[in-house]
């Protein structure tokens, strides 16, 4: 089974979009100790915040602590993103970040890392979602996200070649 390690950007879209419960079945929905924190800050604010701790009293979303003495950090990226980048690193996880310095410093250190629309990508080439579903997913995210008109074409195309296969 796969290790999806987020970091909190990417989760909070995903549960934006409402798709956040169907993640577990691309895999583990892991979070480290700093991300859980920027999850939950503002619990009283949002209610994204309440389900987010709700998934993770029930261990749907499971806190992986980890020791940072021997890693050395990148200076570029902020505490949540580096400890995703570590935690994939010593467990063969894919780090899931729509920070682009953090998936260029994944990129340099062997992981493969995925962004929230190639998360969407994966439930539409699991059958987890219809076409349909991941259209109007995207359109939230891509609006949320205010993605480039190009980006939004390429994954258009990109759906689409999934399902015509």
């Amino acid at each position: 089974m796969n290790i999806h390690v987020y970091d909190a950007c990417a989760l909070i879209y995903l549960t934006k979009i409402k798709v956040k419960e169907k993640l577990s079945l691309l895999g583990s929905v892991i979070v480290s100790p700093t991300v859980k924190n920027e999850l939950i800050a503002d619990i009283n604010r949002f209610s994204d915040a309440k389900l987010l701790q709700h998934n993770l009293d029930n261990k749907i979303i499971e806190e992986r602590k980890i020791k940072l003495n021997d890693f050395i950090f990148s200076k570029n990226l902020g505490k949540g993103e580096n400890e995703t980048i570590i935690i994939c690193i010593r467990n063969e996880g894919i780090p899931v970040t729509d920070d682009h310095q953090a998936i260029n410093y994944a990129l340099n250190c062997g992981l493969k890392p995925k962004t929230s629309e190639l998360i969407l990508l994966d439930l539409l080439k699991q059958n987890i979602i219809s076409h349909k579903e991941f259209q109007t997913f995207f359109k939230e995210l891509a609006h949320i996200k205010s993605l480039k008109p190009d980006i939004v074409l390429f994954f258009k195309n990109k759906s689409e070649e999934i399902i015509y296969k």
